[in-house]
C-alpha cells in the first residue's frame, strides 16, 4: 500500500472518530434534556433497549473495521464485502425491530377496547390511559429504530467509502 493510500485510510479513522464523537455528543444532549429517559421509560416493550444495544455493538465493530482497513495487512475484497453486509443487515434489523415495536404498541393500544364492559366515564378514562401507553410504545420504538437505522447506514456508508479508497489505491499502484 502506498503512503498516500495509508494516509487516506488513517484520515478515515480520524474522521470516523470525529463522526462518532458528534453522534455521542448529540446523544449526551438528548440524555441531558431527559429525552432519552422519557423514550426508554415510555417503551414498555423494551425493544428500544435492544435497538440501542445493536447500535452500540455495531458502532464498536465499525470503529474496529475502520482501524482494520487502515492497517498494512492484506485484506481480501470478499472480506470487506462481508463486513459491509453485516452493517447493512444490522441497519435493516434495527428498523424492522422498530416496526415490530409499532405493531406491539398497536396491539397494546387496542387491547383495552376489547375489555370495556360499560361506557361510563371512569372505564373510558382508564381505557384511554391504557391506549396512550400502547401508542407510546409504538411511537418510541419506531423513532428509535428509524434514528438507529439512519446513523448505522451513515456509518457503514462511510466505511464503504474508506474501503473503496483502499481498493482503488491498491489497484492504482499495482
Amino acid at each position: 500500500m502506498s503512503d498516500t493510500s495509508a494516509r487516506a485510510n488513517s484520515k478515515a479513522l480520524q474522521q470516523g472518530l470525529i463522526v462518532l464523537g458528534l453522534i455521542l455528543f448529540g446523544g449526551y444532549l438528548l440524555f441531558d434534556r431527559g429525552l432519552v429517559g422519557v423514550l426508554l421509560e415510555g417503551d414498555k416493550s423494551r425493544l428500544s433497549w435492544l435497538i440501542l444495544a445493536i447500535w452500540l455493538g455495531m458502532s464498536a465493530r465499525w470503529l474496529f473495521l475502520l482501524r482494520r482497513i487502515e492497517s498494512t495487512d492484506a485484506i481480501a475484497e470478499d472480506d470487506m464485502v462481508r463486513w459491509l453486509n453485516h452493517g447493512w443487515f444490522a441497519a435493516d434489523s434495527v428498523l424492522k425491530i422498530g416496526l415490530l415495536g409499532t405493531i406491539i404498541g398497536f396491539i397494546l393500544m387496542l387491547a383495552p377496547i376489547g375489555e370495556l364492559t360499560s361506557f361510563d366515564a371512569s372505564s373510558l378514562q382508564s381505557a384511554l390511559a391504557a391506549m396512550s401507553a400502547g401508542m407510546a410504545v409504538a411511537l418510541y420504538t419506531t423513532l428509535t429504530g428509524l434514528i438507529a437505522n439512519i446513523i448505522l447506514r451513515f456509518q457503514f456508508q462511510f466505511l464503504a467509502d474508506a474501503m473503496q479508497k483502499r481498493l482503488i489505491g491498491k489497484t492504482g499502484n499495482a
